[in-house]
């Protein structure tokens, strides 16, 4: 989630983009409840499984034993 929220650059590009999509979409259905609520349940599908990914990515990584440089522990 915070790869997604924690980016400002994808932040303001995904929400000002997702918004700019429902603005011109409820200017032509005249439904905002209807547009908004989805606009919030993609929004949400994005940001929902980005931190079970990235747990499960981070535990992955720290399974893998890394070669040591000799020396170094």
């Amino acid at each position: 989630m915070q790869l997604l929220k924690g980016t400002s650059l994808a932040s303001i590009i995904g929400f000002t983009e997702l918004t700019r999509a429902a603005q011109m979409v409820n200017n032509a259905t005249f439904r905002p409840f209807t547009v908004y609520m989805l606009v919030t349940l993609i929004y949400s599908g994005l940001c929902w499984p980005l931190p079970y990914l990235s747990r499960r990515l981070e535990n992955r990584l720290k399974d893998q034993h890394l070669p040591t440089v000799k020396g170094q522990a």
